[in-house]
């Protein structure tokens, strides 16, 4: 008892106790001191010689509730300071004393005055939480143990958190902490623990105080922000991926990036060949970032001249050149708070890449006729089919201009690493067709589909989609059969194929080609009739694939 008196001596808490007759039998320096009174004085008396009769009441109220078994009773409660003069509010706070046999011997009341604690020091922030644990008991289990590691005493939840647990959790070694898992009501419950030594008047550390915040609701909601991040990820993701129309292994990268550009605000530079869909991969960035809802603005640099293309991106007053007949934004201004698309940016003179470079570099735009700068703030998407690093350590582009344009790289892979792609981007462009011009659904034959995917797509997707609008305009069925195809994609080599001079010179030469034709044209006949028409078996029997068959047949025209 003298420790606890002690302790709470040193936090400046008031300790009464009173047997159950209303007569006090004990008392810390605290409470005489501020009271004013003599121990030999106070020890004795009726506590109703202390209190008003309002007051009296709610202590009895109060005692009678922890007969009943409350665990504690806590209140505002009003006391006379020393000097008499006014009343201070405090925090009343008692609990319930028993013998072996469980019947009521004592009750303990502590009171802390709420003024000392509003005006405490806030190096002592973490001392008044304790004080709060301690005699609110709302989450944090509180216990205090000696020197040696000994359990004094703790808060009222010690017992439904820390169980029989009379054990330091941590070191006892003053600012050490750590995280604690417990079972409470069948439910894993996590808690952040710190120690903290508790000295006297002279300096000298004699006890601990080891305090578990609960956090699990913390803890949970910080899973439930990384579960609905991930959400929102695959949900992108989906996105992405029905913008881009693809679910190629090879583009998986690519969708990831993208997603990952999203997240930033760095410049982009999109590469692959012409027709990969360089556009839409950098409206796909922008429709996942931040700056969605605000402009995206696209420009081709290659489409126009320098002096134009200077205008068209930073602007231009009225009268600064000839045709000037009105003041213009510039494209920089007009995608200010969203993107500005910069495609085929490798094709900028160089005192365009050098202007710029001024502009991403002090975000501001100086349209041309003028001295006036205007800041703006956009992001940057660049495209190209060109390798403009090695244009940059030739001296064809300016390499501080790459660097800062080229922040995040993204390759476009070609079409013709999109084979798994192919079918879902054909179905894709004939939705889009057939909307827009009311055709009825049609779809591809099995060859034909066997046919654009052993393609090589030098054109790319631009090259499939004009492929399937031409399809669409030639097929009069349903079902889209070859014939319908182009003869760029069903007999490339015909098309490529340029005749030798020698073959209009030597008849020989032709004499041969045309008896190897016939004979192929006779072999490949018997071996159809051999499998009864089935192409399928006579290309295998052949050792060549169904669509160079199908071209054989309709080459030599065989019915």
């Amino acid at each position: 008892m003298q420790d606890h008196k002690k302790i709470l001596d040193y936090l400046d808490i008031s300790f009464l106790m009173f047997d159950m007759e209303y007569t006090l039998i004990d008392t810390n320096e605290t409470f005489l001191t501020f009271t004013d009174l003599e121990r030999d004085k106070v020890v004795g008396l009726d506590a109703r010689t202390l209190l008003t009769a309002d007051e009296y009441r709610k202590v009895q109220k109060s005692v009678k509730m922890l007969k009943e078994g409350a665990g504690h009773i806590q209140y505002e409660f009003h006391v006379f300071s020393n000097n008499q003069k006014e009343k201070i509010p405090c925090l009343f706070h008692a609990s319930l004393n028993r013998d072996k046999s469980g019947t009521p011997i004592s009750v303990n009341v502590i009171l802390m005055s709420l003024i000392e604690q509003k005006r405490a020091q806030q190096e002592l922030e973490k001392e008044k939480k304790l004080l709060e644990a301690i005699l609110f008991g709302i989450r944090d289990s509180v216990s205090v143990f000696d020197q040696e590691g000994q359990y004094l005493f703790g808060s009222n939840n010690n017992l439904k958190i820390r169980s029989d647990k009379k054990k330091p959790l941590l070191p006892l070694e003053s600012g050490r902490t750590g995280e604690f898992t417990f079972e409470i009501n069948n439910k894993e419950h996590h808690f952040k623990g710190d120690i903290r030594a508790i000295y006297d008047t002279s300096g000298n550390c004699f006890a601990y105080a080891e305090t578990l915040t609960d956090v699990t609701n913390t803890k949970e909601l910080k899973e439930k922000e990384i579960e609905l991040m991930h959400i929102r990820r695959i949900m992108r993701l989906d996105e992405i991926k029905s913008t881009m129309i693809g679910n190629s292994k090879v583009m998986t990268p690519v969708f990831n990036t993208i997603q990952r550009c999203a997240d930033v605000d760095s410049s982009v530079l999109i590469t692959g060949e012409t027709g990969v869909g360089k556009e839409l991969a950098a409206r796909a960035i922008h429709d996942q970032s931040h700056r969605k809802g605000k402009p995206f603005v696209a420009v081709n640099c290659a489409a126009l001249p320098a002096n134009l293309l200077e205008s068209e991106l930073f602007g231009h007053k009225k009268g600064a050149f000839t045709g000037a007949i009105r003041d213009r934004l510039g494209l920089f201004r007009e995608a200010d708070e969203g993107t500005l698309f910069l495609d085929e940016i490798g094709d900028l003179t160089l005192p365009l890449q050098v202007k710029l470079l001024r502009v991403l570099q002090e975000k501001e735009v100086r349209p041309v006729g003028t001295n006036k700068t205007y800041p703006v703030d956009v992001r940057i998407l660049s495209a190209t089919n060109l390798d403009l690093k090695y244009m940059a350590e030739n001296g064809d582009f300016r390499r501080d201009l790459f660097y800062r344009i080229a922040v995040i790289p993204l390759l476009i892979p070609p079409l013709k690493d999109r084979t798994g792609d192919i079918n879902r981007l054909a179905e894709h462009f004939i939705d889009q067709y057939q909307k827009k011009d009311r055709y009825r659904l049609k779809r591809f034959s099995r060859d034909s589909l066997e046919i654009l995917n052993q393609y090589h797509w030098p054109g790319n997707i631009r090259e499939l989609q004009n492929t399937i609008e031409y399809a669409l305009a030639m097929s009069n069925h349903q079902v889209i059969h070859p014939e319908s195809l182009p003869l760029s994609v069903t007999d490339p080599e015909t098309i490529t194929e340029q005749p030798s001079p020698q073959l209009t010179i030597n008849s020989s030469i032709l004499i041969n080609k045309a008896e190897r034709e016939s004979a192929e044209k006779q072999h490949l006949i018997n071996t159809l009739i051999k499998n009864s028409g089935n192409q399928t078996k006579a290309a295998k029997e052949l050792g060549i694939s169904r669509v160079t068959i199908w071209r054989k047949i309709k080459k030599y025209q065989i019915q």
